[in-house]
């Protein structure tokens, strides 16, 4: 069975910025992925992903890949619609712990030029 745990902690414009997201103003938030992103986790992962770009004043978004054990092209499509969605709102999405696989995948298909991985 393919599972997806999101865990979410935002940051509010007043507070100190965590180490490595820069001093922008504006709300950032750090979405923790874990399990699976494929075929089956997309859906609701696009759903979720898309409230929180929602947010007020959001400026950096970063997702701790971490604890992702499994990514497919659909995947690694909805990181990309999400970076361009962030984009138009004049945010960015930061992609954390890039599992090496991943890491691998991103070079291959090329869009890891556009992410900005730490």
């Amino acid at each position: 069975m393919t599972t997806l745990s999101l865990t979410v902690q935002e940051r509010g414009a007043g507070e100190p910025a965590p180490s490595g997201e820069g001093g922008q103003p504006g709300r950032s938030m750090t979405v923790a992925v874990i399990g699976e992103l494929d075929i089956a986790t997309v859906p609701r992962f696009a759903v979720r992903m898309g409230e929180l770009a929602r947010t007020r004043d959001l400026r950096v978004m970063v997702m701790d890949l971490s604890s992702l054990t499994f990514i497919d092209a659909g995947g690694v499509r909805a990181l990309v619609e999400l970076r361009s969605r962030l984009e138009e709102q004049h945010a960015e999405l930061v992609l954390d712990g890039v599992p090496p696989q991943m890491g691998r995948l991103l070079r291959i298909i090329g869009p890891a030029r556009r992410f900005r991985v730490r």
